[in-house]
């Protein structure tokens, strides 16, 4: 069966996102419109801008479509322990929905600010869709590769601000998958662990009973690896110890890709071309 003769499910967490709200609507419904059904889910954290006014103009529009999760609960000090809640929403929404009869082989989680609100090349995402059958998780390469806090490629496995000296090490990923992307064809994937820059697809089988979590995933990675990542960073050492257990934050991205991978056997992948001009 065709991906376009299916459903897409689109997910997002806003907080103070109202300026980019407009255009951000405008991609996802550019991107729905090439699937036979959809459903969006926003999760949305108490803001100090006009994003629920924005988010309510969207219901309008879209009606059942749309659901809007709103938490009224106490937000943590801890930024990504907000996000991961709040995409945590979605996929539970997301289940819910699935469980009365609303089932989808894929869905979509995006960043709902700027990131995301540039023009988006439709052909790079069809082109990614139509070869699905070698990726579980597929995101999409950007000019100069923002999002290096979810990566993990390689021996690139621990979270780059885990570091001391986290600039330094930031600047050497970003210029160890800006290179490794560029020497990559375009209709070919580069295997990771883990990767978001604003916008994946995921394939709901290898994600539905896998959730995001904001601390550093350890128990996913292997000592070898983070010693020679230790290694490769000139030894620069990580802010809590590589072989225990702690609730040090991370990027919600990181747990939710390696848990698929270790219950599932999900393959995370992400595209060298271009989505967002």
């Amino acid at each position: 069966m065709s991906w376009s003769t299916s459903r897409i499910y689109v997910c997002g967490a806003v907080r103070n996102c109202g300026p980019y709200l407009d255009d951000v609507f405008l991609n996802i419904r550019r991107i729905t419109k090439l699937f036979a059904d959809f459903h969006i889910i926003i999760s949305f954290d108490v803001s100090d801008d006009n994003t629920l006014l924005k988010l309510i103009e969207q219901k309008k529009k879209l009606g059942e479509k749309l659901d809007i999760i709103v938490n009224k609960e106490y937000l943590s000090p801890i930024r990504t322990e907000n996000i991961s809640n709040a995409r945590n929403a979605c996929l539970k929404k997301m289940r819910e929905r699935i469980g009365s009869g609303m089932e989808a082989d894929y869905f979509i989680m995006i960043d709902m600010d700027g990131v995301s609100e540039g023009p988006m090349n439709l052909d790079v995402f069809k082109r990614a869709m139509n070869r699905s059958d070698q990726w579980d998780s597929v995101s999409f390469n950007r000019y100069g590769y923002y999002d290096l806090w979810a990566l993990s490629i390689d021996k690139f496995v621990y979270g780059c601000w885990g570091w001391f000296c986290p600039v330094e090490v930031v600047e050497h990923m970003r210029m160890y998958i800006i290179d490794k992307l560029s020497k990559v064809p375009a209709d070919k994937f580069v295997e990771c662990q883990s990767a978001f820059n604003g916008f994946a697809v995921y394939r709901t089988s290898k994600f539905l009973n896998c959730h995001y979590d904001w601390r550093m995933p350890k128990q996913y990675m292997r000592l070898d690896d983070l010693l020679e990542q230790q290694r490769i960073l000139w030894g620069v050492g990580s802010k809590s110890p590589l072989d225990e257990q702690t609730d040090e934050p991370d990027c919600e991205h990181r747990s939710f890709h390696m848990m698929a991978t270790a219950k599932n056997g999900a393959r995370i992948r992400i595209s060298p071309e271009i989505l967002f001009e």
